[in-house]
């Protein structure tokens, strides 16, 4: 069966979808380095779609136990009298490690020109988005402090007195915490830079704080190191079957399972331009994986988990650059059986002109009935998508030919639900014209050859 839908229709359908969003730690102006506002941001164009928090604004903050105001600092120490430390920020700290210079500067640690009491008065590069409660998770740099956002009522929560990793302030760059995610467990997990604290925090009635300790390299990773100065700062993301995924700035990819955490180096991003760090991430669906750079504003990248490769994903100019991102959904995670069935009934639908096109497709009985479908086709959006129906689970492959017969591209897929769908990218290389697309089963067994017609 070649089953066709016009670019069209699928162009109809893309736009009817809700636009893919994340929450971003940001400046107050594109291009800044100052992190202490909340924005949900657009990640297509860029832009904000909504302020959730603003520096400037006036906010009263909670203990997370008792719900009792924060007692808010002495401001009135003199300079004279308050203790002075010196400042390193996230941004200097990974300049440092690449041997470049930097500038310290000193500040008054509790008078009145650092006020600790506010939410983000340090900054922060830490987040996770608690999508069943509703809350915002972070910890301001150089602050041993678990905090959140409630969204629903806009009120700020501090977990007082409480430890949560060892920074001793904020220009100890090595202790402090730049990667935060929820969990498929749906606890938080946070990471120091240095690897050393794994600290995991329940988000339900009476919350525990615990750290468990250092990560671990495993033996195959060689010059790679998941402690290494180089990858300070960053991000994690977490997928469906209880990994962790450390984005360290630099590129760097380690794969970590909560219950061992030995982390497994998985490979460099590739195709991110020139002075891109990764300093946000969120999972976008499947292996695909959204980053932001706090140094660069060109805009917001889709990388792949398998491959490594990055595309640009945002069309305009200039987007919020920041310093973490977040969401809630999972890598590798699977749709519910019911949500699967009407994402293929949705896409399945064709105007009444395209029913008479389909109706000239004689192939097509014989293909409803082998349970596997693929879509658009004509092709004009440089991928196609394959549905797997009822298909017996294991290991498949999915091979793009020419007409000549030679292979193209391959990719192998694992079927183990009732409903899968797929999606496979054509190269921008590719010159239009007709191809196949053959899918082999279990078995070796051929399920599925199409035409394939590229624009």
């Amino acid at each position: 069966m070649i089953t066709i839908i016009t670019g069209a229709f699928a162009q109809k359908r893309k736009k009817s979808e809700q636009p893919l969003t994340g929450y971003a730690i940001t400046a107050i102006e594109k291009g800044g380095r100052s992190w202490k506002e909340v924005r949900l941001v657009n990640i297509t164009t860029g832009e904000e779609i909504k302020s959730v928090y603003q520096s400037k604004q006036e906010t009263e903050s909670f203990n997370a136990r008792t719900g009792a105001p924060i007692a808010k600092k002495d401001a009135n120490v003199t300079a004279a009298k308050a203790p002075v430390k010196k400042v390193v920020n996230l941004d200097q700290e990974l300049d440092a490690a690449q041997g470049k210079t930097v500038r310290v500067r000193t500040v008054v640690v509790n008078g009145s020109f650092n006020q600790y009491d506010k939410p983000f008065a340090t900054n922060s590069a830490a987040m996770a988005y608690d999508k069943k409660h509703e809350r915002l998770y972070y910890t301001p740099m150089g602050i041993n402090q678990l905090r959140y956002l409630d969204l629903k009522t806009n009120k700020f929560y501090y977990f007082e007195n409480e430890p949560f990793g060892t920074a001793s302030g904020p220009g100890d760059g090595a202790t402090q915490i730049c990667r935060m995610v929820i969990a498929s467990d749906g606890n938080g997990y946070a990471l120091t830079n240095d690897a050393n604290h794994l600290i995991r925090f329940t988000t339900g009635k009476n919350p525990v704080i615990t750290d468990l300790g250092a990560l671990t390299d495993e033996a195959s990773n060689g010059n790679y190191t998941i402690h290494s100065r180089r990858g300070y700062g960053g991000d994690m993301v977490a997928d469906a079957n209880g990994n962790l995924y450390v984005l360290m700035a630099n590129r760097n990819v380690f794969k970590v399972p909560i219950d061992s955490r030995v982390a497994t180096y998985m490979g460099t991003i590739k195709g991110l331009p020139d002075g891109f760090t990764t300093n946000g991430a969120m999972v976008e669906e499947g292996s695909k994986v959204i980053v932001a750079s706090s140094e660069s504003s060109i805009g917001y990248y889709r990388f792949d988990l398998t491959t490594m490769q990055a595309e640009k994903v945002s069309t305009n100019a200039s987007v919020f650059n920041a310093s973490d991102l977040a969401n809630s959904v999972l890598a590798f995670e699977k749709k519910k059986k019911k949500d699967r069935k009407n994402d293929l009934i949705e896409e399945q639908k064709q105007p009444a002109a395209e029913e008479e096109v389909t109706k000239k497709t004689p192939q097509q009985d014989g293909n409803t009935t082998n349970g596997i479908t693929v879509y658009p086709n004509p092709v004009t959006s440089g991928y196609v998508k394959v549905s797997f129906a009822d298909q017996p689970a294991g290991k498949y492959q999915v091979d793009l030919i020419d007409i000549a017969g030679k292979l193209i591209q391959s990719k192998e897929v694992n079927i183990n639900g009732s409903m899968q769908i797929e999606e496979v990218r054509i190269p921008r290389s590719l010159s239009g014209g007709s191809y196949l697309l053959k899918v082999t089963g279990v078995s070796n067994k051929v399920a599925f050859t199409s035409k394939l017609v590229v624009q």
